[in-house]
């Protein structure tokens, strides 16, 4: 019997997409935070993303939150 394998267990592979900033309507930490506070995410969480971590080092302002 073959095992099945599951890509997106890995967050890097579950949001590979998420490489680049397309979180198009925050361009500042003060939006982030708002919009962290809206969607009930701490800024914790969100840097354990890879939209954080793929885009912190080209986003001058990201290295701020």
């Amino acid at each position: 019997m073959s095992k099945i394998i599951n890509i997106d267990s890995d967050l890097d592979n579950a949001d590979w997409t998420k490489r680049t900033w397309d979180l198009l309507d925050i361009d500042t930490v003060e939006k982030l935070r708002e919009h962290l506070k809206a969607t009930g995410r701490t800024v914790e969480q969100f840097k354990q993303l890879p939209v954080y971590r793929y885009n912190v080092d080209k986003i001058e302002w990201l290295k701020k939150l």
